[in-house]
């Protein structure tokens, strides 16, 4: 096997360096297009209710600054002449927008930046549906770019401080900027870390998007109960994987199904589960490593995260 595979590794390398250097001279910045093993996608995954990021290209107006623009009446459906608008069939719904910015451009030479809205999907949209769903964002009334969706039930997300949605949730207040942390919190809170982990027996709580359709529209105002907020429709699980002391790779723990699934308000959803009892060969964690892996899945998708459980 390593007599082929080193003059291979050897080979890539050197297309790699050519392809960098020929991109280095033609232009001052590189712009990702794509990712991954597969020709770029034209449609997008979305689920209902889904808060998620769209970048389109078209947008005449420059915005050198990020935009949240929350009010006291909520979010706009038009931000600097830019409105969104969610289409399947006879359905259409201006899409508040969250937040919006552009990729920079050069000081010198023509530019065509990337616009990026965050947006939340109406609960209109129907996964069941043979008809065609899209984004249609429009600037001055005029269509600038169609985005193809491609309806699913969920589209798991577990937040992270990472996320740049716009939405800020107080408990990350304290934590460090670019620090990359789960929303994983303790029924009475903080957050999940080395600091303050989980014990086996606890009730903890992940925030998500992504979770698809609930069973009542969110009350307003809300809520003087918690039986007065939505529950998601379909089934969840969640699984769990633990680090022993070598690592690599996690082992199965065990799975569960969650004591709460639940949509809080703006797209946000909560999952209530118990942390499983842990082998005693559990890893320690780190300031940045987690020891126990957590997958929320539902009918579509699935995403983990790694939180610090006390061994």
């Amino acid at each position: 096997m390593t007599h082929f595979l080193s003059p291979l590794k050897r080979w890539s390398c050197l297309i790699l360096a050519i392809g960098l250097s020929g991109i280095a001279q033609a232009q001052t910045g590189i712009g990702v297009a794509g990712f991954g093993y597969r020709k770029p996608a034209s449609t997008i995954t979305a689920a209902p209710g889904q808060v998620m990021i769209v970048s389109v290209f078209g947008v005449a107006e420059r915005i050198p600054d990020a935009l949240f623009p929350l009010t006291a009446n909520g979010y706009p459906t038009e931000v600097k002449g830019i409105t969104v608008a969610f289409v399947q069939g006879l359905v259409t719904v201006q899409l508040p927008i969250r937040g919006i910015q552009q990729s920079a451009c050069p000081a010198s030479g023509a530019c065509s930046p990337a616009t990026t809205l965050t947006l939340q999907n109406p609960y209109e949209l129907n996964p069941g549906s043979s008809t065609p769903a899209y984004l249609d964002v429009k600037e001055g009334g005029a269509t600038v770019a169609k985005v193809t969706l491609s309806p699913v039930s969920d589209s798991v997300h577990l937040i992270s401080t990472c996320d740049e949605t716009g939405i800020f949730l107080s408990l990350a207040y304290g934590v460090p900027a670019d620090t990359c942390v789960a929303m994983v919190m303790h029924a009475g809170g903080p957050l999940v870390s080395q600091a303050s982990p989980a014990k086996p027996g606890e009730t903890l709580v992940a925030w998500a998007y992504g979770l698809g359709a609930v069973d009542h529209p969110m009350p307003e105002p809300c809520c003087s109960s918690p039986d007065q907020l939505p529950l998601a429709v379909q089934p969840f699980t969640v699984n769990f994987c633990y680090a022993d002391a070598g690592r690599f790779p996690l082992r199965r723990l065990a799975a569960a199904v969650p004591s709460y699934v639940g949509m809080v308000g703006s797209g946000i959803y909560q999952v209530h589960f118990v942390v499983p009892s842990v082998p005693a060969d559990l890893a320690l964690c780190s300031a940045r490593v987690g020891n126990l892996s957590v997958q929320v899945g539902g009918p579509q998708s699935a995403d983990a995260t790694l939180i610090c459980v006390q061994p």
